[in-house]
């Protein structure tokens, strides 16, 4: 021990310690943000990942797959939504997504790395000018809060919700808006060229991302208004007006690059002119009458008004803030990232829950600005104002115990029965799979068997008609649908001309519903008249019909459909709700007739398939 005491002791320097002591401030937030949930966070994506696919996952799943077969969108595939959607499935589809697990793992692998760069351009809030070194470990830090935050609202959602349209927009909005954030710091004079440049390649990027999702949901369009209203009244970051002018217009020509490479795709993938009608004409004059709610519907629901009103609260914190001069105008974007949210669902008029996906994250992210520009802030403080350095500590502390006391409601965390039945494919196939994730007009397993009918009767490049809500059949079975009529509402238009409390369309309105759906059954009449597809499938219950039984449903809205699907086709196997009608000259020799409307008949000799793929 005497010559361990004797060891000299060399006091590291003033400058070193003063650097260890400012990372030591730097790094104790957003690791602290990030211990308490950890656990749960990665516990709950783990589960998120055994899931199985909703029903809209499966319908974009068939558009896209029709899509890798050559089928054009819009024309050949009549659907409302925008390309982008499309676009993602297709990728993940490229990428082996026709799995439900390995779907899922995409997903919570392409958010989360979203979520992850939106933390690594938090640091630097409270910089006059654009630092000439940013630590690693900083960046790295608040990737990993903004990583378990964000992922923490993300998993509050079920398995219905998760992998939905906003939540894909959400991979290009909040990255475009953290960039923006980064990009608008005020460069240092001495170095005005190389950090002008740095700027402008960065705000070209966040225009971009800003841009692109408008082709998912035209709404997003109101986020982009909020990054050009923060870059507008920003006159701090840029030395002078023409270099401000030349960030600007990077930010505009970002944008149009963003929006040519997504016309392009639409271009090789879909009719561009149809969809133009589809969105101009058809949605105004029918689809938004489908399911409307006014504000004061959608916010009496109590989960949605919590929702709403922590993103309003959020968003007054940091207006204050800004209006105060106590953060920088920069934080204008992330402060209406929410209220935009809101504004969507608002103008959207559905109230469903995946549409909040941008309110909850956008309100989360107003939560890690905060916490960050007080850990920035508190830096500053002198050591006899030491006391004020347990602010961002505090305000961590809330952010850590709201994320992880939250993730006990998470269906995810609720499923410990996941951790045992849903391990491996072959438990992920079975009935009693399925049957943990009841809905009341959706049913996957059924599907699975009347796919594996289809595959077993039908050839390949035989052609298929569903009437109900679910295409997923026919991309579980490999088989493209014989018209571009996907969805039983386009033939059956009485849930448009019921419309909702957020309107209900006058006479000139219902005319002109009732002459969509005359044009529809016609060209459907027209089309399978002239090449008679193999089979139909009929889905009892399916939303968006008047009747519960769907061959009833077909028969008094398809008037002139109906009696040649009588005449040439029989209903051979039935699996639950799923009814299944083969053409006359391919019914299987024996095979028996349960007669379109008995729903008590047996599922026609249907072997169940043990491993359900995709095609």
């Amino acid at each position: 021990m005497t010559p361990l005491a004797r060891w000299p002791r060399r006091p590291l320097g003033a400058a070193r310690r003063f650097a260890a002591g400012r990372l030591l401030r730097a790094l104790t937030v957003p690791v602290g943000i990030a211990l308490t949930p950890l656990f749960w966070v990665v516990s709950a994506t783990s589960r998120a990942s055994l899931t199985p696919l909703g029903r809209d996952q499966g319908i974009f799943q068939y558009v896209a797959w029709a899509l890798h077969k050559g089928q054009v969108d819009y024309r050949d595939v009549r659907d409302v939504n925008g390309p982008l959607t499309h676009l993602v499935h297709l990728a993940f589809l490229a990428l082996g997504g026709a799995d439900d697990h390995r779907f899922r793992v995409l997903d919570l692998a392409v958010t989360g790395a979203s979520f992850a760069f939106v933390g690594a351009c938090l640091p630097g809030l409270r910089a006059k000018h654009e630092p000439r070194t940013t630590d690693w470990l900083e960046r790295l830090a608040w990737a990993l809060a903004a990583w378990v935050v964000l992922s923490g609202q993300y998993l509050l959602f079920g398995y219905w919700d998760l992998a939905q349209r906003e939540s894909f927009f959400d991979w290009f909005m909040l990255p475009s808006v953290a960039l923006q954030l980064m990009a608008q710091t005020p460069v240092r004079p001495s170095e005005r060229e190389a950090s002008v440049r740095r700027q402008t390649r960065r705000l070209a990027v966040a225009g971009a991302l800003s841009v692109v999702p408008w082709f998912g949901k035209p709404t997003f369009a109101l986020f982009t208004a909020a990054q050009v209203l923060a870059l507008l009244a920003d006159g701090e970051f840029a030395p002078t007006r023409r270099d401000r002018s030349r960030a600007r217009v990077a930010f505009a020509i970002g944008g149009a690059l963003g929006a040519a490479c997504v016309v392009a795709l639409l271009c090789v993938y879909g009719d561009p002119i149809a969809f133009i009608r589809v969105q101009l004409s058809d949605v105004p004059a029918f689809y938004r009458f489908i399911w409307p709610r006014t504000a004061a519907d959608i916010f009496s629901n109590a989960w949605c008004a919590t929702q709403a009103i922590f993103a309003l609260a959020g968003a007054v914190v940091l207006l204050s803030l800004v209006a105060l001069r106590e953060m920088p105008p920069r934080v204008l974007a992330v402060a209406l990232v929410p209220l935009c949210a809101l504004a969507s669902v608002v103008v959207q008029a559905k109230g469903f829950p995946y549409h909040f996906h941008p309110v909850t994250a956008g309100a989360h992210l107003q939560w890690l600005v905060l916490a960050a520009w007080m850990t920035e802030r508190a830096r500053v403080a002198q050591r006899r104002w030491a006391f004020a350095r347990l602010a961002p500590i505090a305000v961590g502390l809330v952010v850590s115990l709201r994320v992880a006391t939250a993730l006990e409601d998470s269906p995810h965390i609720r499923g410990a029965w996941l951790l045992w039945g849903a391990s491996t494919p072959e438990q992920r196939s079975t009935r009693e799979y399925f049957a943990r994730f009841p809905e009341t007009d959706y049913f996957p397993f059924e599907m699975r068997q009347a796919a594996a009918y289809l595959r077993a009767h039908t050839r390949e490049d035989d052609r298929v008609q569903v009437y109900g809500m679910d295409p997923y059949v026919l991309f579980l079975a490999g088989r493209l649908s014989a018209t571009p009529y996907i969805y039983a509402y386009d033939l059956d238009v009485e849930a448009g001309l019921a419309g909702g409390t957020g309107g209900v369309p006058d006479d000139t309105q219902s005319k002109r519903i009732r002459h969509i759906g005359d044009a529809h059954e016609a060209d459907l009449v027209a089309r399978i008249e002239a090449q008679p597809p193999a089979a139909f499938v009929f889905f009892d219950g399916s939303p968006l019909i008047s009747e519960f039984d769907a061959w009833a449903d077909f028969e008094a809205h398809c008037k002139t459909a109906a009696p040649w699907v009588r005449d040439h086709y029989r209903e051979t196997a039935r699996f639950g709700h799923d009814h299944l009608w083969l053409r006359k000259d391919i019914v299987p020799l024996g095979a028996p007739s349960t007669g379109a409307n008995d729903t008590d008949a047996s599922p026609g000799g249907a072997d169940e398939p043990s491993s359900p793929e995709g095609p």
